[in-house]
């Protein structure tokens, strides 16, 4: 097992983080509280994942700890890390402390998976076909989109940032071993 590989920004213990662990990850989970802490740095991490549902308070009240810190993970993503921002389950403008613009529908459907470019991050999924909890619009000119699903609608996007990167997705399931792999820079 690799020491402090990934940051899974949550309110509490999920069955997300027992999933990455499972699979030989070493994952720690990063509450509001002290995600917002003056001490609290990114240090030493490779990825932050936030999952689906960061945007809505019925689940998470992790979105103004991201808009309070956002220079700090956009400095993480600068020196290198890999930032991983899932489905926000909110129609309200949850995105807006990335450093690059992107905008998300909410709009839960199952997707034939369409790989618009080929990229490691497209490996996310092992599946033709997904649960996705939305899609992007109005993207901004720094993202690729990777894959889209019905409709042509984006459900993942890559922007590189600095020395990093920023995926954004709205595909509602765990990822492949294979795309944190790459993530982490295992692959």
């Amino acid at each position: 097992m690799y020491k402090k590989e990934i940051a899974l920004l949550w309110d509490e213990d999920t069955l997300f983080e027992r999933y990455l662990t499972d699979r030989g990850f070493n994952c720690e989970i990063v509450t509001p509280g002290l995600l917002v802490a003056p001490f609290f740095s990114f240090t030493g991490y490779k990825l932050i994942i936030i999952p689906a549902g960061f945007g809505n308070e019925a689940y998470s009240k992790i979105l103004v700890g991201l808009r309070a810190k956002s220079e700090l993970i956009t400095n993480f993503v600068k020196a290198g890390g890999t930032l991983f921002v899932s489905g926000a389950l909110s129609n309200k403008d949850a995105y807006n402390w990335l450093p690059q613009k992107i905008e998300y529908v909410m709009e839960k459907r199952r997707v034939k998976i369409e790989v618009v470019k080929e990229h490691k991050a497209a490996v996310i999924v092992e599946n033709e076909d997904c649960m996705c909890d939305g899609y992007f619009t109005k993207i901004g000119s720094e993202w690729e989109i990777i894959l889209k699903g019905k409709g042509g609608k984006a459900i993942l996007a890559l922007a590189e940032y600095g020395a990093g990167a920023i995926i954004a997705t709205t595909i509602h399931e765990y990822p492949s071993r294979e795309f944190i792999e790459y993530c982490v820079g295992r692959r």
